[in-house]
C-alpha cells in the first residue's frame, strides 16, 4: 500500500496537504511516502501522527525535510522517534523559518532531542504553537526550550505536560514568558515544579492579557503559591 502512496504522491505536484495519522504505516511505509514527497516542495502540512514511527522512519523524514521550506505545519504525535529522530529531524527544520505548528507529543525525545528541537526553532520568527507533551525533557530541556525561543515574539500555544519539569526549568521558562505578550495557552501539568518554580512562571505570566487558557493540575503546589496565582490571573 505504501508504495502505491508513493507513486500517487509522486505525480500531485500541486499538494499542499497530506493527513496519513492514525494508520500504523511504520517506518518502511513512512520511508516510501517520504520518497514519494521529496519532489513537492510546496508542501505546507504534513500530518503522520500515531504512525508508529521510530529513529529509522524519522531518518526518512528528515531527508525528505530537505526542500520544504514551505512547510506550515508538521505533525510527529505519538510515535517514537526518540532522541536521535528528534535531532535528525531538527537539523532539517534549521532551515525552515516559516514553520507556524509543530506536535510532536509522546515520542521519548528526552533531554537531548528537545535542545536539538530548541535550537531548530531559534529562526523561526513565525512560530506559533509547540506541543511537546510526554517527552521527559526535565529541567536540561526546558531551559534549552526557554533560551532559543527568547527572542520569538509570535507565539501563541505552549504544550509540556507531563514532562518531568522542575523548579530550574520552571524558572527558565517564566523568564522566558515575560516578553511572550501575545500568549493564550500553557499547559504545564504533572510537572514537579513546585511552588517555587510556579512563583517565577506566575512572574512572568503577569503582563500577559492574552492568556485564555492556563493549566497546572499536579504541579506539587500548596497554598504558597496562592497569592502568585492571583498576581498572574
Amino acid at each position: 500500500m505504501s508504495a502505491c502512496i508513493r507513486d500517487g504522491i509522486m505525480h500531485k505536484n500541486e499538494l499542499r496537504t497530506l493527513d496519513l495519522g492514525e494508520n500504523g504505516i511504520s517506518d518502511d511505509g513512512i520511508a516510501a511516502i517520504a520518497q514519494g514527497l521529496k519532489t513537492h516542495v510546496r508542501l505546507h502540512m504534513l500530518f503522520i501522527d500515531n504512525n508508529d514511527i521510530t529513529e529509522k522512519g524519522a531518518a526518512a523524514v528528515a531527508e525528505c525535510l530537505k526542500n520544504k521550506q514551505d512547510l506550515r505545519v508538521l505533525n510527529l504525535d505519538n510515535n517514537t522517534i526518540g532522541p536521535n529522530g528528534a535531532q535528525l529531524i531538527a537539523e532539517q527544520l534549521k532551515n525552515n523559518f516559516g514553520l507556524s505548528k509543530l506536535y510532536c507529543d509522546n515520542n521519548e525525545i528526552g533531554e537531548e532531542g528537545c535542545e536539538a528541537i530548541a535550537k531548530s526553532m531559534e529562526m523561526m520568527d513565525s512560530l506559533k504553537k509547540i506541543c511537546l507533551e510526554n517527552n521527559n525533557i526535565r529541567d536540561r530541556g526546558a531551559i534549552a526550550l526557554a533560551k532559543c525561543l527568547e527572542e520569538n515574539d509570535t507565539l501563541l500555544s505552549v504544550y509540556l505536560e507531563n514532562n518531568n519539569i522542575g523548579r530550574d526549568g520552571a524558572v527558565a521558562l517564566g523568564e522566558m514568558f515575560s516578553n511572550k505578550f501575545k500568549l493564550s495557552k500553557l499547559n504545564i501539568n504533572s510537572n514537579p515544579v513546585g511552588d517555587e518554580g510556579f512563583k517565577s512562571i506566575a512572574n512572568g505570566l503577569t503582563e500577559i492579557e492574552t492568556l485564555r487558557n492556563f493549566t497546572m493540575a499536579d504541579c506539587g503546589l500548596t497554598q504558597a503559591s496562592i497569592p502568585y496565582l492571583s498576581k498572574c490571573l
